[in-house]
C-alpha cells in the first residue's frame, strides 16, 4: 500500500514538474488559471508576453525565466508568491512591464531589478511588505514610468524608498493603513502626469498624513484620482483645496462613497479654480444630516465633465441642478451616463452655450423629458453640439424635428431605445454624418434616414430587407438582424466598410461583391450559408483573392445546408464532382457506361457469346424435352445446307435418295418446315426426328448463321446423346485454317470423323452415292448392349 502511495506521489510530482503552457500562440503564453505550481519551460526563444496570473506560484527560482531571454511583458499576479530568488529577472533585459500584485512578499529587494533597463511598468500592490525594503528599491528603473505599490500592510515610506526614481508619468499609491509618512519622499520623484490614491484609513484617522502626501504628488498639469474612499462629512473634502492650490488641471473620484454635503463642499471648492477635467466614477451618492450652503460658482477653465455609473439614493431628490448650471457655462465635453438622469429643464440647458459633446447614455430621459430638454418649439439651443449620446434610455419614437436645429451635429446615437417603427419622411440637420439606430427593435426602416449620412448603425434589429438609397455612406452596420440578401450594392456607391453578420444570408457571390465599387472591408462570419459548390468556391478562392478584405476569420463562416456538412466551416467543405457538376457527370457516365457496352458487345461478337448463349439455351430446352423413340422417326435425314447450295441439292441429292429404290425420306426446311413456326424450334424438331443429320460443307455453308446452329445443336446431341447421326459431304476443298472461330465444333467433327467428297470425276459420282446411302442406313450402335 505505502509503495501504491509513492508511485502516485512520484506520478504527480513528475506531472507537475513536466506542465506545459498549452495556449501559446507565436509570441505571447497565455497561461492563466492552469494551476501551475512552476514556472512553465518556454515554448519558444520567441515568446515576448508570458501571461501567469491566478496560479499556485509560491517560488521563483534563480532559473525560471532563463529560456524567456526576449521576454517584454510579464504577469504573475494573484499567485502565492513569497519568495523571489535575486538573480531570477537578470536574463530579462528586455522586460518593459512587470506585474507581481496579489501575492504574498513580505520584503521586496533592489536585487530583482539590477538588470531591468528597460522596465516601464512596475505594479507592486496588493502583498504583505510593511516597507519599501532598505532604500533605494527603484535606482535601477531609469526608464520607469508607471509605478504601483502599496497595500493592505504598508506601514510606513520614507525619503531613501524613492531615491534615484525619476521621470515618472504615472503613479497609483495604495495607503489605507499607513502610519508613518516622511514629508518629501514622493516629492524627489518629480512631476507626475496622474497619480491615484487609495487613503481611505489615513482619510478618517489623519487628514495631516493625506495633505503631506498631495503636497509631495501635485504638481501643475497633474490629474489627481481618488479611489475606494469614502466621503462623509464636509470638512473630509479640505485636502481637495491642496491639490487645487498646487495647480492640478484634473480631479476624479472613482468608486467612492461621497455624501451630499460633501458633494457640495466639493462644488464650492472647485468655485475659482484652474481645473479643466473633472469626473465622477462608480460612486455612490447618499444623504446625511449635515447641511452646507452652496456658494456662488465660477469655473472659467472647466472644460470636461464627466458622471459615469453614480447611484444616488433618492436621486428624484437630490440637487444637482443647483450647481451644475453654474458648472455647465464652459464646459465642452459633458458625460451622464448610468446616473438615473431623468429630465434637463430647458432652463439649465440654454447655459450650456458651448457644449460640443453630450453623452446622457443609460440614464432614464423618456420622449417629454427630450422634448423639454430640447426646448422644442421655443428657442435656439446647443447650436456648437457635434455629439449627442442619447442611447440606452427610455426613447418610444424617432422624433427627427427635435434636432434640426442643431446645425452642427454630426454624430447622434440613439441606440438601446424601443421604437418598434420609423417615421416615412424625416427633417435632419444636413451636418448629421453618423446615426446610430442599433439595438430599437425597428422591423422595417423607411426614407427618413438622413441622405448626409457617411455612417449607419442598425445592428441587433429585426429588418428583412435593407435598400435605402444612401449615395454618402461609407461605413454599413446591419449585423443582427434577418436580412436575406446583401443590400443592393449600387445604391452604396461609395460604401466602403460593411457588417452583414448574423443575418439569415444564405449565400452571396462575385457579382453582388463588385456591385459594391468602392467596398473595402466585409465582415459577413455567422450567417446559415447554404453550401453549395459556388459558394464553397468562392469563399475559398475568389472571396480571398478579392480586393475586399474579410474582416475576422473564416473559419466562423459555418454551413447550415445540406444536412451532410452541416457545422461545418465553408472552408473545409469538399465537394464532390457529381455534386458540383451533375450534368458533365452524368453525361461522362452515360458515355462511359455506352463505351462499356459496345466494348461488350464486340468482345461478344468477336468471341461468338451470342451463339454460344443461344446454342446453351437450345441445348438446355433439349435436355428438358423426350427423346423420340426410333420408331417414331419420321426422316431418315435431316438435310442441313447452305441456302446458295439450294441447286446442288434440288439437282443432284434429293433425286438420287428419294428417287431411288429403296427411297429415303428426306427433311428439307423448305419444304417439310411448319410454316409459322419458330425456325429454332423447326431446326431442333427436325434434328430430333431424323436418323441422320446430313451437312452439305461448302464456303457458303460456313458463312451461314443458320448452318452453325444446325451443326451446334447436333454437336451437342451427339455428345450428349452417344450417338452416331452425323454424315458430312463436302462439296469443295475447305481449308480447316480458314474456318471461322465459331466454327470450332466444325473443325472438331472433321478432325474426328470421315467425310464424303463430292467428286470432280463423273465415273466415281455413283459409288458416291452408295457410300452415302450405306452411311445414312448403317443402325446406329445401342449403348445398352455396348454395356
Amino acid at each position: 500500500m505505502m509503495f501504491l502511495v509513492f508511485v502516485l506521489l512520484v506520478s504527480q510530482c513528475s506531472s507537475l514538474t513536466s506542465q506545459q503552457c498549452h495556449h501559446c500562440e507565436q509570441t505571447s503564453c497565455d497561461c492563466s488559471s492552469q494551476n501551475f505550481r512552476e514556472v512553465p519551460a518556454a515554448a519558444s526563444k520567441l515568446i515576448t508576453e508570458l501571461d501567469l496570473s491566478f496560479n499556485a506560484l509560491e517560488t521563483i527560482m534563480k532559473d525560471d525565466f532563463l529560456s524567456y531571454a526576449a521576454l517584454r511583458a510579464l504577469f504573475v499576479n494573484n499567485n502565492r508568491i513569497k519568495t523571489i530568488h535575486e538573480d531570477a529577472f537578470h536574463p530579462l533585459i528586455d522586460l518593459e512591464k512587470l506585474d507581481l500584485s496579489s501575492n504574498q512578499l513580505e520584503t521586496l529587494s533592489s536585487g530583482w531589478f539590477q538588470n531591468l533597463i528597460s522596465l516601464h511598468y512596475l505594479n507592486l500592490l496588493g502583498n504583505k511588505y510593511s516597507t519599501l525594503g532598505q532604500g533605494n528599491l527603484f535606482l535601477p528603473l531609469r526608464s520607469l514610468k508607471t509605478l504601483h505599490f502599496g497595500g493592505p500592510f504598508l506601514q510606513s515610506v520614507s525619503k531613501r524608498d524613492f531615491s534615484g526614481l525619476f521621470g515618472l508619468e504615472e503613479l497609483a499609491f495604495e495607503g489605507n493603513h499607513l502610519q508613518v509618512y516622511e514629508n518629501g519622499s514622493l516629492r524627489q520623484i518629480g512631476p507626475i502626469s496622474h497619480v491615484t490614491l487609495s487613503l481611505n484609513g489615513v482619510f478618517h484617522r489623519d487628514l495631516r498624513v493625506v495633505l503631506a502626501i498631495l503636497l509631495d504628488v501635485v504638481h501643475p498639469n497633474t490629474t489627481v484620482t481618488f479611489t475606494d474612499t469614502q466621503f462623509n462629512k464636509s470638512l473630509q473634502m479640505f485636502p481637495v483645496y491642496v491639490v487645487i492650490k498646487r495647480g492640478a488641471t484634473g480631479l476624479s473620484f472613482k468608486n467612492v462613497n461621497m455624501s451630499v454635503s460633501a458633494c457640495v463642499q466639493l462644488v464650492n471648492i472647485l468655485s475659482g479654480s484652474d481645473l479643466t477635467f473633472v469626473a465622477i466614477e462608480d460612486s455612490q451618492i447618499f444623504k446625511n444630516e449635515e447641511k452646507v450652503r452652496l456658494l456662488n460658482i465660477i469655473l472659467n477653465s472647466l472644460d470636461v465633465i464627466v458622471f459615469k455609473n453614480i447611484d444616488i439614493y433618492s436621486f428624484y431628490n437630490f440637487p444637482a441642478l443647483n450647481f451644475i448650471n453654474s458648472m455647465m457655462k464652459l464646459v465642452r465635453r459633458a458625460s451622464m451616463i448610468n446616473s438615473k438622469l431623468f429630465a434637463i429643464p430647458c432652463q439649465s440647458i440654454i447655459h450650456f452655450s458651448d457644449l460640443e459633446f453630450l453623452d446622457i447614455s443609460d440614464n432614464i430621459i423618456s420622449d417629454f423629458a427630450l422634448m423639454e430638454m430640447m426646448c422644442y418649439g421655443k428657442e435656439d439651443v446647443l447650436l456648437n453640439l457635434r455629439t449627442l449620446n442619447i442611447s440606452k434610455n427610455i426613447l418610444s419614437s424617432i422624433n427627427s424635428e427635435l434636432f434640426t436645429k442643431l446645425v452642427k451635429l454630426e454624430n447622434l446615437d440613439m441606440s438601446g431605445n424601443s421604437f418598434d417603427s420609423m417615421p416615412l419622411t424625416c427633417s435632419w440637420p444636413a451636418s448629421l454624418k453618423f446615426l446610430n439606430l442599433s439595438s430599437t427593435s425597428l422591423p422595417e426602416v423607411t426614407s427618413c434616414l438622413p441622405q448626409s449620412l457617411q455612417i449607419l448603425d442598425l445592428s441587433r434589429n429585426k429588418l428583412t430587407v435593407f435598400n435605402i438609397e444612401l449615395p454618402l455612406l461609407k461605413e454599413l452596420y446591419i449585423s443582427g438582424n434577418k436580412l436575406g440578401n446583401l443590400p443592393d450594392g449600387h445604391l452604396y456607391l461609395s460604401l466602403a466598410v460593411l457588417s452583414i453578420q448574423d443575418n439569415n444570408l444564405a449565400k452571396f457571390n462575385n457579382k453582388n461583391l463588385h456591385d459594391y465599387q468602392s467596398l473595402r472591408v466585409l465582415e459577413a462570419a455567422g450567417n446559415p450559408y447554404i453550401c453549395s459548390c459556388d459558394f464553397v468556391d468562392f469563399v475559398t478562392n475568389d472571396l480571398l483573392n478579392h480586393e475586399t478584405v474579410v474582416r475576422g476569420d473564416l473559419k466562423s463562416y459555418i454551413c447550415d445546408s445540406p444536412d451532410a456538412v452541416r457545422g461545418e466551416r465553408v472552408s473545409d467543405v469538399k465537394p464532390s464532382v457529381f455534386e458540383c457538376h451533375t450534368a458533365l457527370a452524368i453525361s461522362l457516365l452515360c458515355l462511359g457506361i455506352l463505351v462499356l457496352c459496345v466494348l461488350i458487345a464486340g468482345l461478344c461478337y468477336k468471341f461468338s457469346v451470342v451463339w454460344y448463349m443461344k446454342m446453351t439455351w437450345a441445348w438446355l430446352k433439349a435436355k428438358r424435352k423426350p427423346k423420340l423413340k426410333k420408331g417414331v422417326l419420321q426422316y431418315d435425314a435431316f438435310v442441313s445446307y447452305s441456302e446458295m447450295d439450294s441447286g446442288w441439292v434440288e439437282a443432284h441429292l434429293i433425286p438420287a435418295l428419294e428417287q431411288s429404290e429403296p427411297p429415303l425420306r428426306l427433311c428439307l426446311h423448305k419444304r417439310d418446315f411448319v410454316p409459322g413456326g419458330w425456325i429454332v424450334d423447326n431446326i431442333m424438331d427436325a434434328i430430333e426426328k431424323s436418323h441422320r443429320t446430313l451437312f452439305i460443307l461448302s464456303q457458303n455453308f460456313v458463312r451461314s448463321e443458320w448452318c452453325k446452329y444446325e451443326l451446334d445443336y447436333t454437336h451437342f446431341r451427339l455428345f450428349d446423346q452417344n450417338d452416331d447421326a452425323v454424315v458430312l459431304i463436302l462439296l469443295e476443298p475447305i481449308d480447316k485454317k480458314n474456318i471461322p472461330k465459331k466454327f470450332i465444333r466444325l473443325r472438331k467433327v472433321m478432325n474426328s470423323r470421315t467425310y464424303l467428297e463430292w467428286p470432280d470425276d463423273e465415273d466415281q459420282i455413283p459409288a458416291f452415292w452408295q457410300s452415302l446411302r450405306t452411311a445414312i442406313e448403317t443402325p446406329e450402335i445401342d449403348d445398352t448392349n455396348n454395356l
